[in-house]
């Protein structure tokens, strides 16, 4: 017998980016427009697994994890050429969301604490990296 497994619904899960946000309006027409549903996701949600906030099997609650991270951004549900349109209409709207990932097989089964802080350590290698090759070439 094959296990059936549910796919994630397409939704964007935004953490940090109150509605209060001037380009959060700009960020729900994307999601509209993309077929995405927008998920705000806050403290409480720390704790739960990235599959289980875009719908998949998991609890619907769990301990929060101490968390002070930038906005974030996690997609679901868009191919490539729909996730061009979709950060295009991001961009064009003001929506400063400085992480942003995919929800991939892999980091569907992490907390949203892991991933944020996965997105944080990224970055700041991407800027190390770029500072690094600036001084490199100031040389």
């Amino acid at each position: 017998m094959k296990a059936r497994i549910r796919p994630l619904a397409p939704c964007a899960l935004v953490w940090n980016y109150p509605d209060t946000e001037p380009g959060f309006a700009a960020l729900a027409d994307a999601c509209r427009a993309e077929g995405l549903t927008l998920t705000p996701v806050g403290p409480a949600d720390t704790g739960r697994t990235i599959g289980s906030l875009c719908g998949g099997p998991g609890p619907a609650s769990a301990p929060a994890i101490e968390a002070n991270y930038p906005a974030a951004l996690v997609m679901n549900g868009l191919d490539r050429s729909r996730l061009d349109s979709f950060l295009t209409r991001l961009r064009a709207g003001g929506v400063s969301i400085p992480l942003k990932a995919m929800v991939t097989p892999t980091n569907q089964g992490w907390t949203l604490a892991a991933l944020l802080a996965e997105l944080v350590q990224e970055r700041e290698a991407f800027a190390a990296r770029a500072a690094a090759q600036t001084a490199q070439k100031e040389q």
